[in-house]
């Protein structure tokens, strides 16, 4: 390995320790009010419906923390809540014409129902969970879930007490999801966490949605989840009867034991979000890593940090130009399909800034395009950015020196004030008032890109089609580029240590 690389790998395992691996403090305490959390309003969920009481024993984590992929901030756990339907699974009819997605079709099996002597007290809400073809309506399903949720949380006046502290708690529905915003009262050290409650169906092996690949990698899992979230591109009836697929289980397996795969993921998905591409989901991104796994054999993961983050950088920008990241499952349903074509050309264009440098061992670019304008003045400020950054190579050296006046000023000012005395109360309000108006800059300058890109396109189609009369409003208050300082004005993303899973 080359002294170059090594001194990316060692800049990469830095900003990672310092802006995207989660304390352990604060991934104890989270678990802690989560666990206290849930099981309190689950017991009222039960309080207010017999259904729920006696279908709803299995619950699991899913998302980031459940795959061990969560980064910076213990803020969020999803949550899946496996509700049982009193029937004969073999009963229910699988249709998978829907890439993604499934319907559910239950013939007379629910039919019974209203005949069994629980109906009155337990069955009954089930009566409105199918249409008249006999399809089991996901919006049906999820709104019986939320309005349960809702009545539980109202039982509880909006307060839970945990370990003498008390939260409060407000709510939302987000989706197929209803999320429940858990804070601590002023007085207290600020505490924050999302947690998405999900309703999902449980289905087992050797039931499999027909034309989804198996995988033979995978030996132990056995369940696989249908979640009551719409296909987007389905209308009318056909989008309550649309069932998304997760096959949560079986990918966790796939990307286990795989040495650097998790630390890479995270450092993709923190530059994600410090390059603003909010079109780009984090299961967008971990697709891209499960194609690679079965591409590549274990020892793969086993590289050097910065050729797997050079390497899953160069996939992640090839699939934005081809604007194609088929789903790993089925290949038929691409997941970036409907991606906005300025945003494609937009992302695609800041990636392959990041890819040069990174290829080019810029590693000052490199590094500050996974942090935000505050970290990259903390990340100047440390010890190891102080003790490392004469021995970088001279291109290096050079760009970092002519980096913005602002990031320049504001760093000699800090090496001043540490030779002298701690920054007042006044020069700290003065720069962080500095740095949330570089953060405003920087999204008017991707706004006026965007524009930009737009008008672009339009003159090229307006070229190709002559016969076809193009209007172009043009924006009267367009600013000028700006020279955004901090070698590359780019953001950031966070990740976990912890695979963890927990079952209650």
């Amino acid at each position: 390995m080359s002294v170059k690389k090594k001194t990316l790998d060692v800049y990469l395992e830095e900003v990672f320790k310092q802006f995207i691996a989660i304390k352990d403090d604060d991934f104890s305490r989270a678990q802690e009010v989560f666990k206290s959390v849930f099981e309190q309003i689950k017991q009222k969920m039960g309080e207010q419906c017999n259904y729920f009481k006696k279908y709803s024993n299995q619950v699991m984590y899913g998302g980031s923390v459940y795959d061990g992929t969560k980064a910076t901030k213990m803020d969020e756990f999803d949550m899946d809540i496996v509700i049982r339907l009193p029937i004969n699974y073999d009963d229910i009819i699988i249709e998978c014409d829907q890439p993604g997605f499934v319907r559910l079709k239950i013939m007379s099996a629910f039919d019974n129902l209203d005949k069994q002597k629980e109906w009155e007290q337990c069955h009954k809400v089930t009566r409105d969970w199918r249409d008249g073809d006999k399809y089991l309506l996901q919006n049906k399903f999820r709104s019986w879930m939320h309005g349960i949720v809702q009545k539980a949380l109202n039982e509880m006046n909006g307060r839970v007490t945990v370990n003498g502290t008390t939260y409060l708690m407000t709510y939302k529905e987000s989706g197929p999801a209803y999320t429940v915003f858990i804070r601590n009262e002023e007085n207290d050290k600020e505490f924050k966490l999302d947690v998405d409650l999900v309703p999902v169906i449980r289905f087992r092996l050797p039931r499999w949605p027909k034309g989804y690949r198996k995988i033979e990698k995978v030996s132990l899992c056995r369940d696989w989840l249908v979640v009551p979230k719409p296909n987007k591109e389905a209308s009318g009836a056909a989008r309550g009867r649309c069932w998304r697929l997760s096959f949560q289980d079986h990918e966790r397996d796939l990307i286990k034991e795989c040495h650097h795969l998790k630390k890479v993921l995270r450092l993709m998905k923190k530059l994600r979000t410090a390059l603003k591409m909010k079109a780009i989901a984090s299961y967008y991104i971990k697709t891209l890593f499960l194609w690679k796994v079965e591409k590549e054999k274990k020892q793969f993961w086993q590289n050097n940090l910065s050729f797997l983050f050079t390497t899953m950088l160069q996939d992640f920008h090839d699939a934005l130009e081809k604007k194609n990241i088929p789903y790993f499952w089925n290949s038929k349903n691409n997941l970036i399909g409907s991606l906005d074509p300025a945003n494609q050309k937009l992302y695609t264009e800041k990636l392959k800034g990041v890819l040069v440098s990174a290829r080019a061992n810029d590693v000052d670019k490199t590094i500050f395009a996974l942090l935000e304008a505050d970290e990259i003045l903390q990340f100047k400020r440390s010890e190891m950015y102080q003790s490392h950054s004469t021995s970088l190579p001279p291109a290096v050296q050079t760009k970092s020196s002519t980096s913005s006046s602002v990031t320049s000023n504001t760093s000699s000012q800090e090496q001043g004030n540490s030779q002298n005395s701690q920054m007042d109360d006044g020069q700290a309000a003065l720069l962080k008032s500095i740095i949330c108006k570089l953060d405003l800059l920087t999204q008017k300058m991707d706004q006026q890109e965007a524009r930009l890109i737009k008008l672009e396109m339009a003159y090229e189609q307006s070229r190709k089609e002559p016969q076809k009369e193009i209007k172009v409003m043009y924006e009267t208050n367009v600013q000028a580029p700006v020279d955004v300082m901090l070698n590359g004005n780019i953001n950031t993303v966070p990740q976990i240590d912890s695979e963890a899973l927990i079952l209650f």
